[in-house]
């Protein structure tokens, strides 16, 4: 062994040595590969395709009709408006007159929107009064919206009376607030 340390050598053929005492003869050499006489080719992993699906459309989103959104501007507007009319009487306040300048131009918005213009009192006086004031207030305000160019089809009046209070009538503050015009989705030209 050239240029090799004599001893590494001697170590090896120790090392070889001992393992074939002590394992056997088949633990030296290790046997020779097996060549397949005809190898088996393993196929490669076909992908999987996935089909694009086309994703479900998103539910539709209801679309609010314009008369409701008409609505809630009017709401809006009459809110807190209570004393739109003279007391016992139908004539408009200067005050009411300016809170319906605000509804016509709502109304103008949308001229296929229809609305009935609801009349309603407080329970002070006997019901057939209250009943007959509550009708002729809601047709001054149809009349009023009618005279700033809203479609006379497009409106219809109705008195309550006192029969739909929003709050009690035993306090002033109650009747005060029951004493109210209120707009209600309606159909065109249900005139009465």
């Amino acid at each position: 062994m050239q240029g090799k340390d004599p001893y590494l050598a001697l170590l090896g053929l120790f090392i070889l040595g001992s393992v074939f005492l002590f394992c056997g003869e088949g633990s030296v050499t290790s046997p020779p590969p097996v060549a397949l006489e005809k190898p088996v080719e393993t196929p490669l992993p076909t992908p999987k395709i996935i089909e694009s699906l086309p994703s479900p459309a998103p539910p539709p989103v209801p679309s609010v009709p314009a008369s409701a959104v008409l609505k809630k501007k009017i709401d809006e507007l009459l809110m807190g408006t209570t004393m739109m009319f003279r007391i016992n009487s139908a004539t408009l306040l200067p005050e009411g007159k300016a809170v319906l300048n605000g509804v016509a131009t709502i109304l103008q918005e949308d001229p296929t929107a229809a609305f009935e213009v609801g009349g309603h009192t407080d329970n002070v006086g006997p019901e057939p009064t209250n009943r007959i004031l509550s009708e002729q207030r809601a047709k001054a305000v149809v009349d009023y919206l009618i005279s700033k160019g809203i479609v006379a089809d497009r409106l219809a009046s109705k008195g309550y009376g006192a029969s739909r209070p929003i709050t009690e009538n035993s306090a002033e503050e109650g009747r005060q607030q029951n004493r109210q015009i209120e707009f209600s989705i309606g159909t065109k030209g249900e005139q009465s």
